[in-house]
């Protein structure tokens, strides 16, 4: 496993030292020109909009062979084939372009949350809540290496190598060397380990927990090398994260409410970005006042870095449908867009400032990062999108959803 990571070059990004990054006081807006009716920033509200929605179409081909909910998909790097995993416990790959199904995964015996092509499309990996986990050799159907975890959160394969990563529900992190089987068991810490992500460079590993932990670990000891604690950074689990191409700074999500952004060299809170925890304590006193007692905080949902070595921008998006999008380098928050419907994911286009919503309202919403405005949305779904994913060439986006179907949009002209 050494031999793997080691391998791996560095990719000559520029680093960022601490000392360099300043820190943000939180809401400090820039002055924007609001956006009107006619920018498309408006939440949809009348009836011949809601008729929209119902009748137009937006997609280029729908994979509808799941029996429930769709959890998860990716695009094969050479943009032939999707695959897609649901709660019916089945994975499917299919052609991006007819539709038709190339592969029935159907071994797996409870929801496939992880179906993801590797770096170069050599292998495929399936991954269900149980733990029960697959890879098959492509393009042909034989099951190479399998194996059984015990309950699992997340499935993750490595960008650079034949390396696959997966948390579980104990808090262990396990790293697979594909096809051998080669394992290694990072220790848990009695809490569920609820995300990850790799760094650019893909030699460390941030991890999530349920307590608002954060550990950077380094993949070749298989060692943790940073750990930002609940006394500086989060109260409660993690949501979601994500890296700079700087291969040092670290932006974090919590159900607390907190956005952080923190440093993996250090392992130290360089600022917390924004709290909406005690925004959403009042609301649920107010509505608990009321009589309500089925009250829900506001958090975090998904986080975004920019993917260009040379900015720090990062997008934030809430269970309320906002959508912030701030200049960290430059302590402001650029845009606020309320688009009227949480948020499950976004997503940069690479070598663009295109910011990709995946919407709660089945609505994908494309983002100018700079200008803020919604420059167009995708119309086809009817309930919850769950996951939303980029082809490697920037043409196309893959969408699962609760309403049973795989979606597939040109975003090409964008």
């Amino acid at each position: 496993m050494e031999d793997v990571v080691e391998e791996i070059d560095d990719n000559d990004l520029e680093l960022i030292d601490d000392q360099d990054v300043i820190d943000l006081e939180p809401y400090q807006v820039e002055e924007e020109p609001e956006n009107g009716d006619e920018e498309g920033g408006e939440q949809m509200a009348d009836e011949e909009e809601v008729v929209e929605v119902m009748e137009r179409e937006d997609s280029v081909c729908i994979f509808e062979k799941h029996m429930a909910s769709v959890f998860s998909g990716s695009i094969s790097k050479d943009c032939k084939c999707a695959v897609t995993g649901g709660e019916d416990d089945k994975a499917y790959v299919w052609d991006i372009k007819t539709g038709q199904i190339v592969l029935d995964c159907l071994d797996h015996k409870d929801s496939v949350i992880y179906a993801e092509f590797s770096f170069d499309d050599q292998y495929l990996v399936t991954g269900d809540m149980s733990g029960f986990v697959q890879v098959r050799k492509m393009p042909h159907p034989k099951v190479v290496w399998d194996y059984n975890m015990g309950d699992a959160t997340w499935f993750l394969w490595h960008h650079m190598a034949h390396v696959l990563l997966a948390g579980s529900v104990e808090g262990e992190i396990y790293m697979w060397k594909i096809p051998d089987g080669d394992c290694k068991i990072i220790q848990g810490f009695g809490k569920r380990a609820e995300t990850g992500c790799l760094f650019p460079d893909g030699k460390r590993l941030v991890v999530g927990y349920e307590d608002g932990i954060i550990r950077v670990i380094d993949l070749k000891a298989s060692a943790i090398t940073a750990t930002i604690t609940s006394n500086t950074g989060h109260s409660l689990a993690i949501t979601s994260l994500d890296c700079h191409l700087d291969n040092n700074l670290i932006i974090s999500s919590a159900v607390d409410g907190r956005t952080i952004i923190s440093s993996a060299n250090t392992g130290k809170v360089i600022n917390i970005l924004q709290n909406l925890g005690s925004e959403s304590m009042e609301d649920d006193e107010e509505e608990a006042a009321c009589g309500n007692k089925n009250t829900q905080g506001n958090w975090v949902e998904s986080v975004a870095f920019l993917k260009d070595a040379k900015q720090i921008i990062a997008a934030t998006g809430t269970l309320n449908g906002e959508i912030f999008i701030w200049n960290v380098a430059k302590k402001t928050l650029r845009h606020k867009v309320d688009q009227g419907s949480g948020v499950a994911k976004l997503a940069w286009k690479e070598n663009t400032s295109l910011l990709f919503s995946a919407g709660l309202d089945g609505i994908v919403r494309c983002y100018d990062g700079k200008s803020g405005n919604c420059v167009r949305t995708f119309l086809g779904h009817t309930e919850d999108i769950l996951d939303l994913c980029i082809s490697k060439d920037g043409k196309l986006i893959l969408t699962t959803s609760d309403d049973t179907t795989a979606r597939v949009f040109e975003i090409d002209g964008l």
